[in-house]
């Protein structure tokens, strides 16, 4: 496991843009791995993609791998709502406005829960990492505009719309995934 940590940060790093290439890429001699695998990104919206060793059980190996690349996902929308949390905290505090209702954090959790349901899995490869046959994953969620829209609506704010569209520009963001990537680090410490 410890040596898919550094492939599941990688992955991680997806953001919301496309890629054409799909063609597998060496890391080694022996190695060959779906370029999304190393780098889950779709126009559509949040991607992951997550690899378990083969044990030759394709339903259970897909099901493990589809299930890692969606709690991916809603680390994901943790992340992107403790982001959000800290500039609502400063625009609030430079306009001296009172804080009222949860936090997008707070409701985070339950809001990820309910739009894991849209992630579907893209792609399913047999990959070859350190040696080892994997079986690879790629879930997109392609509802991000619905996903912030119920943490906003959950978390009780009321947000003027220049606010609103400033966030969710930033949920959007790689700035996110920077905080993904950092929060990742301090996991494998």
């Amino acid at each position: 496991m410890k040596k898919l940590l550094p492939v599941i940060a990688a992955l991680a790093l997806g953001a919301c843009s496309s890629t054409e290439n799909t063609q597998s890429a060496p890391l080694a001699k022996n190695d060959s791995v779906p370029s999304w695998v190393l780098l889950p990104v779709s126009d559509k919206g949040l991607a992951s993609s997550t690899c378990v060793p083969w044990s030759g059980s394709m339903s259970t190996d897909r099901a493990q791998a589809i299930a890692a690349a969606r709690a991916d996902l809603s680390q994901q929308i943790q992340v992107k709502a403790s982001v959000m949390d800290k500039l609502y905290q400063r625009k609030a505090q430079s306009n001296d406005e009172l804080n009222v209702g949860g936090t997008f954090e707070q409701v985070s959790k339950q809001v990820a829960q309910q739009s894991l349901v849209g992630a579907v899995p893209q792609e399913v490869a047999f990959a070859k990492l350190d040696g080892v046959k994997q079986l690879c994953t790629f879930v997109v969620m392609s509802n991000t505009q619905e996903t912030f829209n119920n943490l906003v609506a959950q978390s009780g704010k009321r947000l003027d719309p220049s606010s609103r569209e400033a966030l969710y520009e930033e949920f959007k963001a790689q700035k996110a995934m920077k905080d993904l990537e950092k929060e990742l680090d301090n996991l494998n410490k």
